[in-house]
C-alpha cells in the first residue's frame, strides 16, 4: 500500500521478508538529489556574486546593484530596520534558501529511512546501503549545480 509514493514511503507488513531493491533505493534518491542539485546552483550563484560580480552584471545588466552586490548591500540591513535582514540583500536570501534547500533535503533523504526501521525483517546492510546511495547522490547533486553555476554559466 502506497502512503506517499513520491517520498518512497509505503506501508509494510512486518510478518514480510524484504530483498534489497537497488532501483527502489535509487528512484527514492530523485528528490533529495534534485533538492541538493538545485541549493548546489543557489551556491554558486552566491559565490559568484561574491567573486565574480562583473560576470554575474554582465550576464543580468539590469540587475540591482544596491541589492546583488554585496560591497553595497550590506547598508540595506541598515537602511531597512523593519525587513528581517535575510531579505535584505542576494546575500542573505542565497544564504536563507540553501540552508532551507539543504535541510529539505535531508529530510526527504531521512523520511523513508525511517519509516524503513519499522520493518524488523530487514537486514543492516539494506540501511547501510541506503544511506550511502542517498549521500552519494546528494552530493554529486551539490557538486555538479555548484560548478555549472561557478564554473560553466558564469565562466
Amino acid at each position: 500500500m502506497q502512503v506517499a509514493p513520491q517520498l518512497g514511503i509505503e506501508k509494510l507488513d512486518n510478518n514480510k521478508t524484504y530483498h534489497y531493491s537497488l532501483k527502489r533505493s535509487l528512484k527514492r534518491a530523485i528528490l533529495p538529489g534534485a533538492l541538493s542539485f538545485t541549493a548546489g546552483v543557489n551556491q554558486g550563484l552566491r559565490e559568484t556574486t561574491i567573486w565574480k560580480k562583473e560576470k554575474f552584471f554582465n550576464k543580468f545588466p539590469g540587475a540591482n546593484r544596491q541589492y546583488w552586490d554585496n560591497r553595497l548591500s550590506w547598508e540595506n540591513k541598515y537602511t531597512r530596520p523593519n525587513v528581517p535582514v535575510q531579505f535584505t540583500d542576494s546575500y542573505h536570501l542565497l544564504f536563507l534558501t540553501h540552508n532551507m534547500l539543504i535541510s529539505a533535503a535531508a529530510l526527504s533523504a531521512t523520511i523513508p529511512l525511517v519509516n524503513d526501521h519499522k520493518n524488523h525483517n530487514s537486514k543492516w546492510w539494506h540501511k547501510l546501503a541506503d544511506i550511502g546511495i542517498q549521500s552519494a547522490v546528494m552530493s554529486l547533486g551539490y557538486l555538479a549545480g555548484s560548478k555549472l553555476t561557478y564554473n560553466v554559466y558564469f565562466k
